[in-house]
């Protein structure tokens, strides 16, 4: 079964379309958006092999790709934002074990209290 590459563009349209309705929802997780993202990556790789160039596509489907575009520079800014959240959340995690480790290795506790030897 052949693909055409006006299907090809529109699978890669509704795909990107898809993947900002989950990337808005505030408390998505990222791993919901690694199957659009390889679906697109998929879709992006057969219009490559396609042999299609920019000179060759109709204005209906310059005008697809321009939608695209438009979508995707409206995604890059909102992935940044939640990459650097949870960058931070990580940097926040590690603070705190480490934290616990140099309390826990700092000597004996009793009774859920913890005797504070660094000084």
């Amino acid at each position: 079964m052949t693909i055409t590459i006006d299907e090809l563009i529109e699978k890669l349209l509704a795909a990107t379309v898809s993947l900002e309705q989950v990337v808005r929802v505030k408390d998505s997780e990222p791993e919901d958006w690694i199957s659009l993202l390889d679906e697109r990556d998929e879709l992006i790789e057969r219009i490559k092999q396609s042999g299609t160039n920019s000179t060759s596509l109709s204005s209906s489907q310059q005008q697809q790709f321009e939608q695209i575009r438009e979508l995707n520079e409206r995604l890059l800014p909102i992935i940044n934002d939640r990459m650097q959240g949870v960058q931070q959340q990580l940097n926040n995690v590690q603070r705190s074990k480490l934290a616990m480790n140099s309390y826990n290795e700092a000597g004996p506790n009793g009774y859920g209290a913890f005797f504070d030897r660094k000084k």
